[in-house]
C-alpha cells in the first residue's frame, strides 16, 4: 500500500521569515527616513502633488526591496530567477504606491482607520503579488491563492502602521516584518511542499 506524504521544508520557511523581517526593518526604517524628506524636496522645487507622489514612490520601493530581497535569493534553488522576483516586484510596487499615496493624501483624515488598514495592504500587497504569481507560473508552481497571501501579510503590516505606530515606536517596524515574513513564508512552505510515495 502506498501513502503520499506532504512534507513541509521548516528551514526554508524560517530562513524566509527571518530575511524579510530583516529586511523590512532595514529597508523599511530607509523608506521612512527619506521618502519625506526627499519628497518634500521634490515638492518645494516643483509641485506638492508631485512631491507626494516621489515619497510613495520611495516607500513602496524600499518595502518591496525589503520584503523580497531575501526570499527573492531562496526562491533561486528552485529555478526563480532573484532578479526577476525582486526587480519585478520593486518596479510594480513603487508605481502603484505612487498613485496611491497621491491618492490617499487627497483624503487621509477622512477614512476611517479599518479602512486605510485594507486600502494599504491591497495597494502594497496586491501588485507584488500578481507579478510574483506570474513568475511563479511559469515555474508550473500552483499559485492561484499567492496574491491574497501577500495581502494579507501586508494588512497586518498595514494594521501595525495604523493603530500601533507613533513617535519612539519605530522598532516596531521589525513587528512588520515578521508580520509579512510569517504570512507570505509559510504560504511558500505550502505552495511549494513535496510530496513522496511512501510504501507501509
Amino acid at each position: 500500500m502506498n501513502e503520499k506524504q506532504t512534507h513541509l521544508d521548516w528551514g526554508f520557511g524560517l530562513k524566509w521569515v527571518v530575511s524579510c523581517a530583516l529586511g523590512t526593518a532595514v529597508f523599511g526604517m530607509l523608506a521612512y527616513l527619506s521618502m519625506w524628506t526627499i519628497g518634500e524636496a521634490v515638492g518645494n522645487m516643483s509641485r506638492e502633488l508631485l512631491g507626494t507622489m516621489v515619497a510613495g514612490l520611495l516607500f513602496g520601493a524600499l518595502f518591496a526591496l525589503g520584503g523580497t530581497l531575501g526570499p527573492g535569493w531562496l526562491l533561486q534553488s528552485i529555478g526563480i530567477s532573484a532578479r526577476r522576483w525582486i526587480g519585478q516586484s520593486v518596479v510594480v510596487t513603487a508605481v502603484i504606491m505612487s498613485g496611491g499615496v497621491a491618492l490617499m493624501s487627497a483624503g487621509f483624515e477622512l477614512v476611517p482607520e479599518p479602512v486605510s488598514v485594507l486600502y494599504l495592504g491591497l495597494v502594497l500587497g496586491l501588485p507584488m503579488g500578481l507579478v510574483q504569481w506570474r513568475l511563479l507560473r511559469q515555474h508550473n508552481i500552483s499559485a492561484t491563492l499567492w496574491p491574497l497571501m501577500t495581502v494579507v501579510g501586508y494588512l497586518f503590516a498595514a494594521a501595525i502602521i495604523v493603530f500601533l505606530s507613533g513617535d519612539g515606536r519605530e522598532w516596531l517596524i521589525v513587528l512588520m516584518g515578521l508580520a509579512v515574513g510569517t504570512v507570505t513564508g509559510l504560504g511558500m512552505m505550502w505552495l511549494l511542499r513535496w510530496e513522496t510515495a511512501v510504501a507501509v
